[in-house]
């Protein structure tokens, strides 16, 4: 139902700007119209607004055309077909009207009747744009933006670009994880703990030495601040235990 109503919006739209093209084609002959520059302003499917602004009658005898070419059903395609035909068999095919077909703007004025009787993908109406684009999901988000795959590889080219704070979270996983490995060697007094206790202390002066960097490339603003310190603290606590068993190894 809904497709359908929007089909017949479409053709109604059509065949008034069918009539409006005709009549702005008319105004050119300067044998039926005294003003050549006449333009239809009125906005589509006002038809109250293209009757007052003929009524100065600026081409000889047009409300009668105007008026028979309104009263022609086009309900689809094939009604804005036979319109077209019927139009054009009384603007060029009538004895003696031929000669509007060398009229400067006929090639123009043909080409655009066709696109309006057989419209083309490229040429695709803008309330169908905006419906076809309009998300199912009823998503409202503002602010969303395509991504193109260009974008993503730029974006992921150059880590050290990325947000400092995602890469001091990361360090902080890492800290963690290097708590973890180093828990199972705390339950044990093997003689390879002391060698196991020297890479867990290498691996914690890397993660130092990667968050000094970090604090070089980032501001001095409050929040970021706090997470240095934050985490210059997980670490000489980490470091510290660390070194307190290593004594009781």
């Amino acid at each position: 139902m809904v497709l359908s109503a929007f089909a017949q919006g479409q053709t109604d739209r059509a065949k008034y700007e069918l009539i409006r093209e005709t009549i702005n084609f008319l105004a050119t002959d300067k044998a039926v119209s005294p003003d050549t520059s006449f333009r239809i302003s009125c906005e589509t499917l006002d038809y109250d607004c293209f009757s007052q602004q003929l009524s100065s009658n600026p081409v000889n005898g047009i409300e009668r055309w105007y008026n028979a070419w309104r009263s022609m059903k086009a309900t689809d395609e094939a009604g804005l077909v036979t319109l077209r035909n019927q139009i054009f068999a009384d603007i060029f095919e009538r004895p003696g009207k031929g000669y509007r077909k060398q009229l400067s703007g006929y090639g123009t004025y043909v080409a655009r009747t066709e696109s309006l009787v057989h419209p083309s993908a490229e040429e695709t109406p803008m309330e169908q744009i905006v419906a076809d684009t309009t998300p199912e999901s009823g998503d409202t988000s503002e602010g969303s933006q395509v991504i193109y795959p260009e974008q993503l590889t730029n974006q992921n080219d150059n880590p050290e670009k990325e947000d400092p704070m995602i890469a001091y979270l990361a360090l902080t996983i890492g800290i963690i994880a290097l708590i973890a490995a180093a828990l199972p060697l705390f339950k044990k007094k093997e003689p390879q703990i002391p060698v196991d206790f020297q890479a867990v202390q290498e691996r914690l002066d890397e993660l130092v030495v990667r968050m000094r960097r970090l604090e070089q490339k980032i501001g001095d603003s409050q929040i970021k601040d706090e997470a240095i310190t934050s985490l210059t603290e997980i670490m000489e606590s980490v470091e510290k235990r660390v070194v307190e068993l290593e004594g009781r190894s």
